[in-house]
């Protein structure tokens, strides 16, 4: 006999007709009422596991980060969107940082001297960024940052976040360098305000909050030394999820 394809709309007058008939026949009632909760059943479990999978996925990276295996965080990054989101994130905090008026001050004092304008000076922090993104942002020195050991080229990304995250205080290291004429002293005195600071907010950890932001994106918002931070992870298949960026301050 050949293979006749069947729709599945072709089974609905067998249902129907099923359905129609279980009362007369106690057995088949009893059969199909026990099939039908199976299948509810079966589809709510289906809808926890699926609606529950972003929580267990943070479960297992919390365990993972406790134990010291960085590897399960790591490999649950995805490095191709998570990159152009810092950089964006950046290069909008840098555009902002260049027009307010204290970096506008210091140029009409000392641009001339550098040979620096608004334009030079965006164009090279544009591409400060694009590359110490592109080389830090990276399985290896995220894997390595997170064990403490800071590479060469992680450096430039801290720089970048330091800056443009709003822990440095641009006001006052622009007015120390003025007052003073050396830098170094205005560095100095930002390391060490930054590092009060950070002592300070010491044993204050804020309690993340989780929360759905579409059916398949989920975030994390948590506050690090007193700066919100956002991570947002996407869904991946199923039951899977990956990081796909973390919103700065």
């Amino acid at each position: 006999m050949p293979f006749i394809k069947r729709d599945w709309c072709d089974f609905l007058p067998i249902f129907k007709n099923l359905w129609q008939n279980t009362p007369h026949h106690p057995y088949y009632h009893h059969v199909f009422m026990k099939i039908t909760k199976l299948l509810l059943a079966l589809v709510i479990i289906a809808l926890v596991i699926v609606a529950g999978s972003p929580y267990y996925k943070l479960y297992t990276l919390k365990n993972a980060y406790d134990n010291g295996d960085y590897a399960p965080i790591i490999n649950s990054i995805d490095f191709e969107m998570l990159r152009p989101s810092l950089k964006h994130q950046l290069i909008t905090k840098t555009d902002n940082w260049l027009g307010s008026n204290d970096v506008v001050r210091g140029l009409s004092l000392f641009g001339g001297l550098l040979g620096l304008d608004g334009a030079k000076l965006n164009t090279i922090a544009h591409s400060f960024i694009n590359t110490a993104v592109d080389k830090g942002i990276t399985p290896e020195n995220l894997t390595r940052l997170a064990q403490g050991d800071v590479q060469p080229e992680s450096e430039p990304m801290l720089v970048g976040i330091a800056l443009f995250g709003g822990y440095v205080d641009t006001e006052r290291l622009l007015t120390d360098y003025i007052s003073t004429g050396d830098m170094n002293i205005a560095i100095n005195n930002q390391k060490t305000a930054i590092a009060t600071k950070a002592s300070d907010n010491i044993g204050q950890p804020t309690q993340p909050k989780l929360s759905y932001c579409g059916l398949n994106c989920f975030e994390v918002a948590t506050t690090i030394k007193d700066k919100p931070y956002t991570i947002v992870m996407h869904r991946h298949q199923v039951l899977d999820w990956q990081i796909v960026n973390v919103v700065l301050p």
